[in-house]
């Protein structure tokens, strides 16, 4: 009997960066806010390199839009929940925090659905996002998050939900910004690495 679903390569890589979010999600629960962060990095860099494996092999056009939409339902997990948690994990966890939360991933859903009508429209360019992509707080929250471990920052209960809170609003305003070239997604990949790697070394050695 076979199974329902389509396992390209390109789909596999992306299931690869949901294991990695749904890791960070069970870190985040169980207060390993670092590990989350980690987890985060790695699911970025798994959704950075699916598309670069998928214009590697020929598809069907099915095959297609099924990989548009099983990345867009990674990416809300990864990109969209897992920011969340990390930020009631450092925060006081108050009304007002769980409301930036809610706001910053309905707000990512909303950006992943428009992307994905611009996709099946054919109205959205190749070389430019409209808005600030959902992948950006992958970038954004461990650059606060080592940031504020680094200079030892106060105030983290207000820092990281504003962060947040901006971030959401950036989703959904209509600007253009350019698609980075494969070439800055590996020097972006590379220093995500090599920041798990500083941590790993200052925290066991």
């Amino acid at each position: 009997m076979k199974v329902i679903g389509v396992y390209r390569k390109c789909d596999l890589v992306t299931m690869l960066g949901t294991c990695f979010a749904v890791t960070g999600i069970i870190m985040a629960y169980n207060i390993k806010t670092t590990c989350a962060i980690f987890c985060l990095i790695f699911s970025a860099i798994c959704d950075a390199f699916d598309g670069v494996v998928a214009r590697r092999f020929r598809s069907l056009k099915n095959e297609e839009v099924y990989g548009v939409e099983l990345d867009s339902l990674s990416d809300a997990i990864s990109f969209g929940v897992l920011p969340a948690l990390i930020t009631l994990n450092l925060t006081s966890n108050n009304i007002y925090v769980c409301a930036i939360c809610i706001f910053f991933v309905l707000c990512g859903i909303i950006r992943l659905a428009y992307f994905n009508m611009l996709t099946t429209t054919k109205k959205g360019k190749n070389d430019t996002f409209i808005g600030l992509p959902i992948t950006a707080s992958a970038i954004i929250l461990p650059l606060v998050y080592f940031t504020s471990l680094i200079l030892k920052l106060k105030y983290t209960n207000i820092i990281f939900p504003i962060t947040l809170l901006i971030t959401g609003i950036l989703y959904i305003c209509p600007f253009k910004l350019k698609k980075p070239t494969l070439r800055e997604k590996i020097i972006l990949s590379v220093l995500g690495i090599i920041v798990i790697l500083i941590t790993l070394y200052k925290c066991y050695f």
